[in-house]
């Protein structure tokens, strides 16, 4: 039995009859049973005079193989020498053993390195197949079904933004028309007091010559590739629109925009000088007229700074809204993307089921092969080891005390028993059959009729040469049929016991 408990390590073990079969075969090749013959000098007469193939032949007819139960053989070995027969057995059985620990090893061996190519195929058939799906997923990732529910809040929100962007656009839009028409509206009425604050002007430039010069309120400035004479407060504007649209294009470290900035400063400081001189100068001014062109100048300035201001504002819109539209093209393609991807979830999601299918049947199949590789590897080393089932010799050949066959009293016994129904048959079926009288008493016994005289029989030559060959022929019947019967015997003495001894135990 194995030596390693089937719990722990569970190992293939065929029949006894299937194994026994399988190993016969080798142990009764040709080139063993020689070997025994050379080793053992076994059937000298016979190498001598037979082929080889004979010789092997009448060998194998005297080894006999039982199997006794379950789990048990008898091995025997029939030849005339009794050390011989020891020997020969024994050698025979530590052959048995010897091949059942190499099947065994070898069929464990073979298992494990044909599971160890299969696993081998099969690993690599799961790599590709992995590959294929982690590439799948890589290249539809947001497209898987699994990514359904986010994908969905997604496209929500995007749509509520898109809501909330067209309401802020509606809005920028209504407050770009609106800041327009106040634009207007202010620059309309700036135009005209501009046109009537010159007239008057011409008319007061010489009565307030003798009070000091009139403060610079205009410089003459290139916008649009035209040389004009231009308000302090307009030149301010554009000066910062300039500005403005170089920050667009340009980085801090612009040498124009540090320029430009210097200029608008200049610009300010200036116009703030202007209106706090027109100020001062206003209490000092006696007559109506300068007092009406320093409250224009102070009205220019303020309407100037209100335009400023929805100017900024109109721009802010602008850019506002600029900012708006292009917001709405991001979520405009959000929106189509995440549609696209809830749309084709029910695709991606029949092709994975496939390739996913495709993985765990190829992925239970390599499990599987490698639990039997690791069992067979155990089993491997357990046979290696010889902890594993294995033919044990329970009970050695022995010397024999006497011999195996032909059971000699037996022979001689059933021979005596044949020759004396034989000659006692033989003698009295003679008799029944021959119709001859001899002698005169047996006349009288079978006749009834008393004898008087008898004339004695002759012995001549012929008559004692036909009592010679009949003597002899019963002779020479008897030992033929003795020699017949113990032939008969020496040859088939097996069987006939073994007839004998189930008749005599019934």
């Amino acid at each position: 039995p194995q030596r390693v408990s089937e719990g722990y390590v569970r190992t293939h073990t065929p029949r006894i009859e299937e194994r026994l079969a399988t190993i016969n075969q080798q142990v009764m090749s040709r080139t063993r049973l020689r070997i025994v013959m050379e080793d053992l000098d076994l059937f000298q007469a016979e190498r001598k005079n037979l082929p080889l193939e004979d010789v092997v032949e009448i060998m194998r007819k005297r080894i006999a193989l039982q199997v006794r139960g379950n789990d048990a053989f008898t091995l025997s070995f029939i030849h005339a020498d009794p050390k011989s027969a020891m020997l020969t057995a024994s050698r025979l059985a530590s052959f048995f053993i010897d091949e059942n620990l190499k099947a065994r090893e070898a069929q464990a061996l073979g298992t494990a390195d044909f599971l160890g190519s299969q696993l081998a195929e099969t690993k690599a058939v799961l790599e590709a197949k992995e590959k294929a799906l982690g590439d799948y997923k890589l290249r539809h990732m947001g497209e898987l079904p699994q990514q359904l529910e986010p994908n969905l809040r997604m496209l929500t929100q995007f749509q509520e933004q898109a809501k909330v962007n067209a309401e802020n656009i509606r809005y920028q839009e209504d407050r770009r028309e609106i800041l327009e028409t106040q634009l207007k509206t202010l620059d309309s009425s700036f135009s005209n007091r501009g046109s009537s604050g010159k007239t008057a002007g011409k008319g007061t430039t010489q009565k307030s010559a003798d009070r000091g010069s009139i403060p610079e309120t205009a410089s003459r400035e290139t916008f649009d590739g035209q040389d004009r004479e231009l308000p302090l407060p307009q030149v301010l504007r554009l000066k910062k629109e300039q500005l403005a649209a170089m920050e667009l294009r340009y980085t801090e470290n612009y040498p124009g925009i540090s320029r430009m900035k210097q200029e608008i400063a200049l610009l300010e400081q200036k116009i703030e000088e202007n209106r706090r001189l027109a100020v001062t100068r206003q209490a000092g001014i006696g007559n109506t007229a300068g007092k009406d062109q320093e409250m224009s100048m102070q009205m220019d300035y303020e309407t100037e700074q209100q335009m400023e201001s929805l100017r900024e504002k109109l721009r802010g819109a602008k850019l506002e809204m600029s900012a708006l539209k292009r917001e709405r093209a991001d979520i405009q393609k959000n929106v189509e993307l995440y549609k696209s991807k809830v749309e084709g979830i029910p695709r991606r999601e029949q092709e994975l089921v496939g390739l996913t299918r495709d993985y765990e049947n190829i992925k239970k199949s390599y499990d599987d092969l490698l639990k039997k590789k690791l069992d067979a590897e155990v089993a491997s080393n357990l046979e290696k080891r010889q902890k594993g089932e294995q033919f044990q010799i329970l009970d050695p050949a022995n010397l024999p005390a006497r011999p195996f066959t032909p059971n000699r009293p037996l022979v001689f016994g059933i021979a005596f028993a044949v020759a004396a129904i034989v000659g006692f048959g033989g003698a009295f079926g003679m008799e029944m059959i021959d119709p001859s009288v001899r002698g005169a008493k047996e006349f009288s016994h079978f006749s009834g009729i008393p004898v008087l005289a008898s004339i004695p029989s002759i012995h001549d030559k012929a008559y004692a040469k036909k009592v010679g060959r009949r003597r002899a022929a019963i002779i020479g019947g008897l030992i033929t049929f003795t020699t017949a019967v113990t032939v008969f015997l020496l040859v088939y003495g097996e069987k006939v016991r073994s007839i004998l001894e189930g008749v005599v135990t019934r």
